[in-house]
């Protein structure tokens, strides 16, 4: 019984945790190339440009403070990719926004001739040790699960042969 429950619990608190990181990873707000629009960003976790397929890495992307300071993301590696879909739709994560402070910011990705039927977001994606924790959680709950279903029927079974062993002294 106890076993079931925490197996349960594991895998429940791993599914919710899973389904928010994900979620959470989509752009906020969308809008084309050229266009500039205000939305309000916190520093952390850091948010990021996405770009669908009709774009290119090489797009050029920024920031404008309410100060009026101009704020260019942080490219991603050349090895490192992190594409989430939307209901059919592939956003790619473009680059990493380092934010002095939260506020309201203009966001703007630059047109050109190549990026013309692009789509380009802002929001925050997902966190490899978000996700790792998520999937961890469910795994050492079942391992959990695993060893005490193991010792109950091990101490079960030496106790029913002890019972039926005849008592010390029996002949």
């Amino acid at each position: 019984m106890v076993a079931g429950v925490i197996a349960a619990a594991g895998l429940i608190t791993g599914a919710v945790l899973l389904i928010t990181a994900v979620t959470g990873a989509f752009p906020r707000q969308t809008f084309a190339p050229g266009e500039t629009v205000s939305v309000s960003l916190k520093r952390d976790p850091q948010p990021a440009f996405y770009v669908t397929d009709a774009g290119s890495p090489d797009d050029s992307c920024y920031a404008q403070g309410p100060d009026g300071q101009r704020i260019d993301p942080r490219r991603l590696s050349a090895n490192t990719h992190i594409t989430v879909n939307d209901n059919g739709t592939q956003w790619h994560v473009l680059s990493r926004l380092r934010l002095p402070s939260d506020g309201t910011y203009q966001v703007t990705c630059l047109k050109s001739a190549t990026n013309a039927g692009a789509r380009y977001g802002i929001g925050t994606p997902p966190k490899a040790a978000r996700i790792a924790v998520a999937i961890l959680i469910p795994v050492g709950a079942l391992a959990i699960a695993l060893v005490i279903t193991i010792v109950t029927a091990v101490r079960r079974n030496a106790h029913r042969r002890r019972l039926m062993a005849p008592p010390p002294g029996y002949v």
